[in-house]
């Protein structure tokens, strides 16, 4: 049997309670975050100082003391009622956070969203606390990769088609900003010795090494010699 559309007119009832636009009273607070994101990023799960497991997971940086089963976070907090790409990120992370990284002591954590103007935050590994804010200019489609040495210096790689590398100094300022490959960069990572200016990103069908300290970001290719060329997920420094 084949039903038919009802077509009649819907009024407004006489009697309602006058509209009211205003922000309710209630607040609300994280308690607890299901769920990481790993299926698209290479960054994405370490343990801090104190043994907690650190990750990422839609906007957020997430704490978990497996002991307790408890977590604490970086950003959640309130927001205004707007489009992402608008939205004030001043304190925390406004879209989906795509790359995660501790310092060599596990104490700060660093991360990087998508978006056309993706925002960098340095934060406590252990508490949450934000440390600091790097934003990036337009274009760069969200950041894929970061990496923090014992120093405090950012590396990051973006989703431009050319795959910039950026490296920040402790104080958040520019050092320098090179393109990086066509190719996707899956990882970037400082060499692991105190002191040191050198690091590396890899992705598909490269390997470079680079020193801050160098004009231009002293950009080396790794040589396959006779071997055929591959892939890497990451990269890693011994000290």
């Amino acid at each position: 049997m084949a039903l038919r559309p009802w077509i009649g007119q819907i009024t407004e009832p006489d009697s309602h309670n006058e509209v009211n636009n205003s922000q309710p009273e209630t607040t609300y607070s994280l308690e607890y975050v299901y769920g990481y994101r790993c299926s698209d990023s290479k960054q994405n799960a370490y343990w801090n100082k104190q043994g907690n497991a650190v990750y990422m997971t839609a906007a957020l940086g997430v704490i978990l003391d497996i002991p307790t089963n408890t977590q604490k976070f970086f950003g959640g907090g309130e927001v205004a009622s707007t489009a992402k790409n608008v939205a004030n990120d001043a304190n925390h992370h406004t879209d989906d956070v795509m790359s995660v990284a501790l310092c060599p002591k596990r104490e700060t954590a660093v991360s990087g969203q998508v978006g056309s103007s993706p925002t960098i935050f340095k934060w406590d590994a252990c508490t949450g606390e934000k440390k600091q804010r790097i934003k990036i200019a337009k274009g760069a489609r969200g950041i894929v990769a970061v990496s923090l040495n014992g120093e405090g210096m950012i590396a990051a790689v973006d989703l431009h088609n050319e795959h910039q590398v950026y490296v920040y100094d402790q104080a958040g300022n520019a050092v320098f900003k090179e393109k990086g490959d066509t190719n996707k960069i899956h990882d970037v990572c400082w060499d692991a010795v105190p002191g040191s200016t050198r690091f590396a990103t890899a992705g598909v069908r490269h390997i470079y090494f680079w020193d801050s300290s160098a004009a231009g970001g002293g950009k080396k290719k790794g040589l396959f010699g006779e071997h055929e060329m591959t892939s890497f997920a990451c990269v890693a420094w011994c000290d």
